[in-house]
């Protein structure tokens, strides 16, 4: 039996969560749609709080944050802002900051430091309800040392933090193995202040924010030139990266008095990791001062999908647009899993046997149909007026939590054929899906 293959295509998602501590007010859990639309208050924090550290935890779809405050606690609560929980207690004596979330082995991170300079800090982490605390770093005594924002990176095994320091000289970036090994090979020096840094593991470069050049550095890990993503912020705090769009975001709390505040003081924004498209995201009240930020990149539709990888002003990003020129129209990218912007990045469709695997996206508003073919001309599906089964799912293989892989082969309408050739069609809704 001979194979051959062709694709066709016709014509609550994405969002920011963010801490907001205001000098003298009441601190907040603030969302946005990763176009700066829809931002929405999910909770006001009454006494005397200061939220710092989120984080998002895909598989129950909560969000878990960090008041330093009166409470001295973790919380959790859902992305519309309801089912808010205490998760447990942090110390009560010292500067409790950042908190980062291991997926896979559903544990919850957290920086503890002590404000005078001869104390101790802390990494510390807890099952996801907060239950089996335990240390998981313990640095020397000193601001040189001592955590305050955090960032794991399970597969290779680390934990890294931005030490507290003290003045606005030289600071460090430094990591441990998540069983607390200390890795004393490793040391990233920023000229000023360090604050939030995240690690892209495809490329070996972490990206930190340097709060009093308000700066967005990166560098190899492995060593090489620190590089300059984005300059001319007031104090950046909060990073995280969108690693398959290509983009940085930060929370830029603006609350450094002397500086420029002509870009995103007292808001969310983010760029390319090369700097361009730069965009304010949030809305901010005259006093907002964010603090960190987490971000859910789940695209349930094609909108919240294209809010991820165009910036509001980007041309060709329609569903029938064709943004990197590869052949493949944007949507044809969204419903196989490949990068709109990037040429390299092609959506495939493969033989396997006498059947055709492809990448599903699961829970989408789309409609995926297998059609064949004997001769190229006329096209079968099931569903057609003929009534006959063409095709089936031999079987259906999740690849993570927003995709399955499937295989399609002929169905008994076609056990006979001496060739065949299969084609994708996928659609979604004419009418605007937000």
């Amino acid at each position: 039996m001979g194979l051959a293959l062709l694709a066709a295509t016709r014509s609550q998602g994405a969002r920011i969560y963010f801490t907001d501590q205001p000098a003298d007010a009441a601190g907040s859990v603030i969302s946005v749609a990763l176009d700066g639309s829809a931002q929405t208050n999910l909770l006001t924090i009454a006494g005397a709080p200061d939220v710092r550290g989120i984080a998002f935890h895909h598989a129950s779809g909560r969000i878990y944050f960090l008041d330093n405050g009166t409470a001295k606690r973790i919380y959790s609560l859902l992305p519309d802002g309801s089912g808010l929980q205490e998760v447990l207690p942090v110390s009560p004596t010292l500067l409790d900051s950042d908190v980062e979330i291991d997926e896979a082995a559903g544990k919850l991170y957290w920086a503890e430091n002590n404000p005078t300079s001869t104390g101790n800090g802390f990494i510390q982490r807890a099952n996801l309800d907060g239950s089996g605390v335990e240390p998981v770093v313990t640095t020397a005594p000193g601001t040189t040392t001592a955590p305050y924002f955090i960032f794991l990176d399970p597969p290779a095994g680390y934990v890294y933090w931005g030490v507290v320091s003290s003045g606005n000289g030289p600071s460090s970036y430094r990591r441990a193995t998540l069983t607390g090994v200390v890795d004393t090979n490793f040391l990233i020096t920023t000229p000023t202040r360090t604050r939030d840094l995240a690690i892209d593991p495809t490329a070996d470069t972490m990206y930190w924010c340097d709060r009093q050049l308000g700066m967005i550095l990166k560098r190899a890990l492995s060593g090489g030139a620190i590089g300059l993503v984005i300059t001319n912020l007031n104090a950046p705090h909060g990073l995280a990266l969108d690693l398959e769009a290509g983009k940085v975001y930060w929370a830029d709390t603006g609350a450094r008095g002397s500086g420029p505040f002509n870009t995103s003081a007292r808001r969310i924004a983010r760029c390319n990791f090369d700097g361009t498209e730069y965009e304010n995201l949030s809305s901010p009240a005259a006093n907002s001062e964010p603090w960190d930020l987490a971000l859910d990149t789940r695209s349930p539709t094609y909108d919240d999908w294209r809010t991820r990888f165009f910036s509001t002003n980007s041309p060709a990003a329609a569903a029938l647009d064709d943004a990197d020129n590869d052949g493949a129209p944007n949507l044809l990218e969204y419903a196989l899993g490949s990068q709109p912007r990037r040429a390299a990045s092609v959506p495939r469709i493969v033989a396997e046997g006498t059947g055709m695997r492809f990448s599903r996206r699961t829970g989408a508003n789309l409609t995926y149909r297998a059609e064949v073919s004997t001769d190229l001309t006329t096209w079968h599906y099931n569903g057609d007026p003929s009534g006959l089964v063409w095709t089936v799912e031999a079987t259906v293989t999740p690849l993570n939590s927003e995709f399955d892989s499937v295989l399609v082969s002929v169905g008994p309408a076609l056990a006979e054929a001496m060739q065949v050739f299969y084609r994708l069609y996928v659609s979604k809704p004419l009418i605007p899906e937000n």
